[in-house]
């Protein structure tokens, strides 16, 4: 139950407004004790609630930890030359002190938190029972020894209210300090109940989302599990290229033509050509989709080994589009949102010009022509603005500022119906029916992951997709299969302050999906590093969060303030490395609200191992020919 020979001492013990208690333990300082202790290490105290019969354990946790020596104490401050002299005596303390502690001046101080549970361990069990895990019955007592758990149990209270038979779960990784305690999450509270993945740049959020997903693709038998990944920055293709690949329904779904290669949309539309031909067309479209594709620098540098699976991926025709008729209304729509700065005295008219546009036009089908058409009375109302009479009394002309944003209007036009001149073949189109029809097979898992040229587009897309998905399990009162509508860079859908009618757009569908989604198998998944620009409303809404390094002291009070997480397990997020989380969850893992650190799989090795397994079929696909080829002559 307890590691042996390692032992110390509850020290102090006092309230603290977020976990309730915070404690202090020391131990006796060996370098083999430095190595074995880490933040979120489960230790055992004696409670008051112990007597003759049985011991009771009050379990805590460890978050924080560091090696102390009375000569140095906490203050440099000093004559330097006794300052220096004490250190370098400290330093030989440190090393003299392998695996048995020999010195009173060396300690290792630990912070811990309660877990709030006990173990329970009878002074005699007839029937051979061990020790028993329940809630806590009491506080532990000062001056009493601490013990260290040792891994099987670590990993039992780590698991506590799980079935590992029963439920259906995913290994999503291990304690940082002990690899062999594995720690797992319920699939259906984390879906249902919604997640977040919150760290700085650099904390590894797209490889751990990715790991996630794989997981729940991957590991889940029982049921299927849908996934729908709205990808701002198109990230995902390439570390989820396995599961697309792998999945019967692994799709990119494309808004627009404008974000993928022309050779691709060639390669769709000529596909009645001649073998050749089309071998010709594949060669180039997953060349030029694989040098498109966004990848991570441990992927960038085996970029040519993704070819394969990548033509794999356009052959089956997994890669779809969705195309919406645009009408002018809306391309006016998207220009005022981009509209900078002040244009003074002309800015009442240019609006007013802008709504009378809107009349004559806003329901007409973008093309050559009406651009035409538009840029033509774009160009008479500057003109005629700056040649009135009364306007040229009152010193009154268009603006730099408004010129630049009349020009954006017809920036905007001009962009949407070269778009709309693309012909994409209908056997790479989908449907928003279609979607939702995928979305509610309960045959199979799926993965969708969508992504636009244009983030109002995308933005738009998700909002009319969360929207119909959720009125289509409303209306008939379907609950399954799972679905997980995952949102990257999440401030950017989910903002504090909405500054275009997209945001306010899909901000109110995300709300809907987290408040009521969860009764019809909907959740939501959110990864930003900006904290500060999230709405703090859908904050709020997640059961699981991830947490990593949160430099700024807003973000991490953000989180504080949505979940309860101390500036104590706060400070061990500074020292992880990259694959390193504070893992918390209401519902979702075995500790109900108890943040543990653990350390998750790497997604850049799943690919790389599956570049190779390709790589290895190809080789002997090739043999095989080469083997046919000889017999044959022979």
């Amino acid at each position: 139950m307890f590691v042996s020979d390692l032992s110390g001492i509850l020290m102090k013990i006092e309230e603290n407004e977020i976990t309730r208690y915070r404690y202090e333990l020391w131990f006796d300082y060996t370098r083999k004790a430095m190595n074995t202790i880490a933040e979120g290490a489960m230790l055992a105290v004696p409670n008051f609630a112990s007597d003759q019969r049985e011991t009771r354990y009050s379990i805590l946790e460890v978050t924080g930890i560091l090696p102390m020596h009375y000569a140095l104490g906490t203050d440099t401050g000093g004559y330097p030359g006794f300052i220096t002299e004490a250190a370098r005596n400290a330093g030989q303390d440190w090393i003299t002190q392998d695996t048995l502690s020999t010195e009173d001046t060396t300690k290792i101080r630990c912070i811990a938190i309660p877990t709030n549970l006990e173990i329970v361990e009878q002074a005699f069990s007839p029937n051979g029972t061990g020790p028993q895990i329940q809630e806590e019955s009491n506080l532990p007592m000062v001056g009493h020894e601490v013990h260290l758990l040792n891994t099987d149990m670590t990993e039992q209270v780590a698991n506590l209210s799980l079935d590992l038979e029963q439920d259906t779960l995913i290994h999503i990784g291990s304690l940082v300090r002990d690899e062999n305690v594995r720690v797992h999450l319920r699939v259906e509270e984390l879906i249902k109940v919604h997640f977040g993945i919150f760290g700085f740049t650099g904390a590894g959020k797209s490889n751990l989302l990715s790991t996630l997903v794989r997981k729940l693709l991957s590991e889940v038998k029982t049921e299927p599990v849908k996934i729908v990944i709205f990808d701002l920055m198109s990230e995902y293709t390439g570390l989820l290229l396995d599961q697309l690949v792998e999945l019967d329904e692994g799709f990119i779904v494309n808004i627009g033509a404008q974000t993928t290669p022309e050779s691709v949309i060639t390669y769709y539309s000529e596909l009645n050509r001649s073998n050749a031909e089309q071998k010709q067309n594949l060669k180039e479209a997953t060349i030029d989709f694989v040098n498109s594709t966004v990848l991570p620098k441990a992927l960038k540098r085996r970029q040519p080994d993704l070819h394969r699976p990548a033509a794999i991926f356009l052959k089956q025709r997994k890669m779809r589009f969705w195309q919406q008729r645009t009408v002018v209304s809306d391309a006016i729509k998207t220009a005022r949102d981009q509209f900078k700065g002040n244009m003074g005295g002309c800015g009442r008219d240019v609006y007013k010009f802008l709504k009378d546009l809107d009349k004559r036009h806003g329901s007409k089908g973008i093309d050559a022509a009406i651009v035409e058409t538009i840029e033509q009375e774009v160009e008479d109302f500057i003109d005629d603005y700056n040649e009135n009479p009364a306007n040229k009394k009152a010193k009154k002309s268009i603006t730099s500022t408004a010129q630049t944003n009349l020009d954006a209007v017809v920036s905007v036009l001009t962009s949407q119906a070269q778009q709309s001149r693309v012909d994409i073949p209908a056997n790479v189109t989908v449907s928003m029916p279609q979607i939702v029809e995928w979305l509610n097979d309960e045959t199979q898992s799926s993965l969708i992951i969508v992504q636009a040229h244009n983030p109002d587009e995308l933005r738009d897309f998700a909002a009319k997709l969360s929207y119909v998905a959720y009125e289509s399990r409303r209306r008939s009162g379907r609950i399954v299969p799972l679905v997980s509508f995952i949102f990257d860079e999440a401030d950017e859908f989910i903002p504090g302050k909405s500054n275009s009618d997209s945001q306010k757009s899909s901000k109110a569908a995300v709300m809907t999906l987290a408040r009521r989604g969860r009764k019809f198998g909907l959740g939501i998944g959110i990864s930003t590093q900006r904290i500060a620009n999230l709405d703090v409303n859908t904050l709020a809404q997640p059961h699981t969060y991830f947490v990593s390094k949160l430099p700024r002291e807003y973000d991490r009070r953000a989180i504080a303030e949505a979940f309860g997480i101390s500036e104590d397990m706060f400070r061990q997020t500074f020292k992880f490395k990259k694959g390193d989380w504070l893992l918390a969850s209401y519902d979702a893992t075995g500790l109900e609200a108890l943040p543990i650190p653990i350390h998750t799989e790497d997604a850049n090795q799943k690919i790389l191992q599956f570049v190779e397994a390709q790589s290895s079929l190809s080789a002997a696909k090739q043999e095989m020919t080469e083997k046919k080829s000889r017999n044959s002559l022979v």
